[in-house]
């Protein structure tokens, strides 16, 4: 009995070594960049169902990954923690990465934008009737069916990190004002500088530049949400 205790005790320290180091599988080596291919996704905090639910991954988001733990792969969110996706929703194959590697999709986001220039703003709004910043960029993005969360720091989550001289239109592109802790704007990037957005009360849906003025001194991050 004593002997059958210790095999037990071996087995299942091996099989919590195996899970706990980076898997290469079938053509995959790590790091390597994978398509969230679900609506809704959950980003969990480890790898297994019962693990706590950071955040959500959109449809068509791509991520760096840099491991495999069973069927989880994991990526290293925004705040620097790691975010784990089931491989059910993840797809690495390089055609489906390729194909988004444009800016078609970028551009349908602004010219949606466009069309909602001189909508009031109003405060909690998200819909054509009024929007707020984050209102008016879920709204756009829901409507070509990529669901992003709703307050603008929590953007900060979704979709992958560009530096600004990397832009393109149709990326988040973030505020956040020197010593405070949380993004407190967000607009949609049309190209050339300027970015179309929900700005304040008594003002309207409009073109700004991000490269001069208040807007240029506050910026602090973006996010491609299409890729």
């Amino acid at each position: 009995m004593k002997i059958t205790k210790k095999v037990l005790a071996i087995v299942a320290t091996l099989v919590l070594l195996i899970n706990c180091i980076p898997m290469t599988v079938g053509a995959e080596t790590f790091p390597c960049t994978g398509v969230i291919t679900g609506d809704l996704v959950n980003v969990r905090a480890g790898a297994g169902t019962d693990r706590e639910i950071l955040t959500q991954a959109t449809r068509g988001t791509t991520l760096t990954f840099y491991g495999k733990y069973g069927n989880w792969y994991m990526y290293k969110r925004p705040n620097g923690d790691e975010g784990y996706i089931c491989g059910d929703y993840v797809s690495t194959r390089s055609e489906d990465i390729s194909s988004r590697g444009n800016t078609a999709g970028g551009d349908r986001v602004v010219q949606l934008a466009k069309q909602y220039l001189g909508v009031p703003y109003r405060y909690g709004g998200s819909s054509p009737s009024g929007f707020d910043c984050s209102g008016f960029t879920s709204y756009v993005y829901r409507q070509l069916g990529y669901s992003i969360n709703r307050v603008a720091h929590d953007q900060l989550a979704n979709g992958i990190p560009v530096s600004k001289a990397e832009l393109r239109p149709g990326d988040l592109v973030l505020f956040k004002r020197a010593g405070n802790a949380y993004v407190h704007h967000v607009g949609i990037y049309a190209g050339d500088g300027m970015m179309i957005h929900a700005p304040q009360t008594g003002d309207v849906v409009k073109y700004t530049s991000i490269v001069t003025g208040y807007y240029n001194n506050c910026y602090y991050a973006a996010r491609r949400i299409i890729h």
